[in-house]
């Protein structure tokens, strides 16, 4: 049983509270923190479908949105950041936490009524230069978790970053 109390930064997935790895490489796929985007996000769709519950469309939109929601993920690991997204159509984003250059905070205010927010990434990604961490809850606790994992990455690869 998940305790309540727990910060869902430090949340692992198994039941035990023991980190968990996936059957590749032990040392580089340790899961640090999973989440989904929060239902949060969606109020104003929600909002619209009651409103205009006797329209069949806002009530499709709305269900949608839900769902593409359920299925957009995020994943830290002790090497990367994986964003897995999509209903039918899959798609995985993958950053190395060795790209992150700058980490902020910010949330809206139905965001910060329910405690979540979004973290965003600054990198050197070329694929993706922001990346932005959507509706998750406890936002302070993950931008500081990736904060400290990017710096143990930096350190492990013996990386520094520059600014021009």
């Amino acid at each position: 049983m998940r305790d309540p109390h727990r910060s869902p930064a430090a949340a692992l997935l198994d039941a035990d509270g023991a980190r968990t790895t996936s059957p590749g490489d032990a040392a580089e796929t340790t899961l640090l923190w999973s989440s989904s985007e929060g239902q949060v996000s969606n109020a104003t769709a929600f909002i619209l479908a009651v409103l205009l519950c006797w329209l069949v469309l806002p009530v499709i939109y709305a269900a949608y949105r839900c769902l593409r929601t359920s299925f957009h993920r995020y994943e830290l690991t002790d090497q990367r950041l994986i964003e897995r997204s999509g209903i039918l159509v899959k798609r995985i984003e993958t950053l190395e936490l060795y790209r992150v250059k700058d980490i902020s905070v910010d949330s809206t205010l139905a965001q910060s009524l329910f405690g979540r927010g979004q973290v965003i990434l600054q990198t050197t990604d070329s694929t993706s230069p922001q990346l932005l961490i959507q509706a998750v809850a406890g936002p302070d606790q993950v931008s500081q978790l990736i904060r400290n994992q990017v710096e143990r990455c930096r350190i492990a690869r013996g990386v520094r970053a520059f600014d021009f």
